[in-house]
């Protein structure tokens, strides 16, 4: 059993759970075959700050009529505990328990023609810290059939910008890769008209909110659809944990207006029951 989370944890699941029901309904009627993918897909009981424990993603997913599921999980003795858990409760053949780095599993996804193969799928990244680079969401992307939630870990991401901009090389190589851009440091950071005693340009960090906005924009850039009702969560200091996205790589408008709709849904829903 993991344990970490608190209020947020709940919420994420809850939303992505809401998504793969009204997917699945959506498409029952439909030709294709659904697969499902979690990224972090973790032991499937998770106890939460409170001492309750509850189901986890991967758990939650086989509620749901999936032709194909493929949990990954980067610890070998937490994928264990996910087979155990799950054993029995599904036919084995639709299920692929993968002992891997997410980024070696899906920096290969756009090798297989799904398209053509007629698939059509789900994608939750819920990344532990800065793990997942931003390379990995543009081969999803161009797989043009899965609908992606990505919990982006927002505080990790903060905690590497300092407010003076003065960022560390190991830092600034892993904030290269999780946004997928070099690009960062002239958005989040301002030029100060101030000078320190050495003469050095002072940086001005920007909020949270130009933050956001440039996580989203990044979004837009490498998927055709993106909800721009992203819920960031915070924690019982309101202090932002982490930000909730949906993005869509179907170009189809039919599937983009539909997905967008649902996604909309779900996190204004979100937005309401969180106050934020």
């Amino acid at each position: 059993m993991q344990e970490f989370g608190s209020v947020w944890t709940i919420s994420k699941l809850n939303a992505v759970e809401n998504y793969l029901h009204f997917y699945t309904n959506a498409l029952k009627n439909q030709k294709y075959k659904l697969c499902y993918i979690d990224a972090f897909a973790g032991s499937g009981t998770i106890k939460i700050k409170s001492g309750d424990e509850i189901e986890g993603s991967a758990v939650r997913s086989l509620k749901y009529p999936f032709d194909k599921y493929h949990f990954l999980e980067a610890d070998q003795h937490i994928i264990e505990l996910l087979e155990k858990k799950i054993s029995g409760m599904i036919d084995y053949k639709d299920v692929e328990f993968h002992n891997t780095d997410c980024n070696s599993f899906l920096l290969k996804i756009d090798k297989t023609d799904w398209l053509k193969d007629n698939w059509r799928g789900v994608v939750f990244l819920d990344p532990y810290a800065m793990d997942l680079e931003w390379e990995c969401l543009n081969k999803i992307s161009a797989t043009k059939i899965f609908d992606v939630w990505y919990l982006f870990p927002f505080m990790a991401v903060n905690r590497n910008l300092p407010k003076n901009g003065k960022i560390l090389p190991a830092s600034r190589e892993r904030l290269n890769r999780i946004l997928g851009t070099m690009d960062w440091q002239n958005i989040i950071y301002l030029d100060s008209p101030q000078f320190s005693l050495f003469n050095e340009k002072i940086y001005q960090k920007e909020n949270v909110d130009t933050i956001q906005n440039f996580i989203l924009s990044r979004l837009k850039r490498t998927f055709p659809t993106v909800s721009e009702k992203a819920v960031l969560l915070k924690n019982e200091r309101n202090s932002p944990q982490f930000l909730l996205c949906f993005a869509g790589s179907n170009p189809s408008g039919a599937a983009r207006k539909l997905s967008l709709k649902a996604a909309d849904y779900i996190l204004t829903n979100m937005r309401d029951e969180n106050g934020t």
